[in-house]
């Protein structure tokens, strides 16, 4: 008696099978720092009295404020290095190997974009928290990594303490275990381990050292592993989709054709987004601060703002992967 064919999956399951391990990861997130939450100010103060001045200063200096060289710079090298050959990739003259990392190099840009500055930068000027040193030193009021804080427009972007970009920098060089562990060509799944290991030993590092000198409450840093590590999985399968790039390598020898620099277009016009979004933020929360009424005006901008660069993205992103399907 022939089998009866299975039944077709219903759209959860489907929804499931896409989407599970982004929302396995969120869930595990927000546990994370809901947790961090309940410890943050103990944690942080407890750092800071047990502080090791010379760790926590070589840890937050840089070569690139002027200073001596310290903890975030092997990763800002990364990034630069990476942005050079990025543009060297796309010349007519570029080496083969060269021209084959190019996704690797666009995608470590993008993450770079979206994710060390766009959702950094982005949160730091919507939340606005306030730094322990304020808080403790100056009577600044304490808030939770997701209130609003104290800080309000120029200064959200500088001063805001969630989330950490120190953090978030020395995070970068992490994508290469990704590209380690999945790639056809360069699979080396010990050395992913390792360098991710070591990644992850810099980071807790920098968050400590940033916590003892009250520059960051422990969530600042500790809290944003999670949302990079969306940002950076849902750019590599399903945005940038290296690994169909890749694939396309193997079987042609060559990338398929698409616009000049267009992951660099890309997070043009993502910051377009971005920048809609905090003003449309900034004016919501000029109601809550009745000082600054007329700022209310920034959210209906803000909204067109937004609508503009999703438009021009869903423009340039539209066509980009049709080789897909010939």
């Amino acid at each position: 008696m022939p089998l009866s064919p299975l039944p077709p999956p219903s759209p959860a399951e489907l929804f499931w099978q896409k989407y599970k391990f982004y929302l396995l990861l969120t869930l595990l997130s927000l546990t994370w720092l809901s947790y961090l939450g309940q410890v943050d100010q103990e944690w942080t103060r407890w750092l800071r009295e047990n502080r090791s001045d010379l760790f926590g200063e070589w840890m937050g200096r840089t070569l690139f404020e002027g200073s001596l060289p310290g903890g975030s710079d092997p990763a800002i090298l990364f990034v630069l290095a990476s942005f050079l050959l990025y543009f060297r990739a796309w010349k007519s003259n570029a080496t083969e190997r060269l021209q084959e990392w190019r996704p690797f190099l666009g995608y470590i840009i993008t993450t770079t974009l979206a994710g060390g500055l766009g959702y950094v930068h982005c949160l730091k000027w919507i939340i606005g928290r306030a730094r322990p040193n304020l808080v403790w030193d100056k009577q600044w009021p304490f808030s939770e990594w997701y209130e609003f804080g104290p800080h309000y427009i120029a200064e959200g972007i500088y001063r805001g303490s969630f989330p950490s970009g120190h953090t978030a920098v020395v995070l970068v060089p992490m994508l290469l275990s990704l590209i380690w562990l999945t790639d056809f060509k360069y699979r080396k799944p010990k050395l992913a381990i390792f360098w991710a290991i070591g990644c992850i030993l810099l980071a807790v590092g920098m968050a400590v050292a940033r916590s003892m000198t009250a520059h960051h409450w422990i969530s600042d840093s500790l809290g944003i592993f999670g949302p990079v590590a969306l940002i950076a999985y849902w750019l590599y399968f399903d945005f940038l989709k290296v690994p169909q790039q890749r694939a396309y390598f193997r079987r042609n020898k060559k990338l398929p054709e698409m616009p000049r620099l267009w992951e660099l277009k890309l997070c043009g016009w993502g910051f377009l987004v971005i920048l809609g979004l905090i003003c449309w933020f900034w004016g919501l929360r000029s109601v809550q601060l009745q000082s600054v009424p007329y700022l209310l005006g920034l959210a209906p901008a803000g909204a067109v703002l937004m609508t503009w660069g999703f438009l021009r993205i869903q423009r340039l992103y539209s066509g980009l992967f049709d080789w897909l399907h010939h």
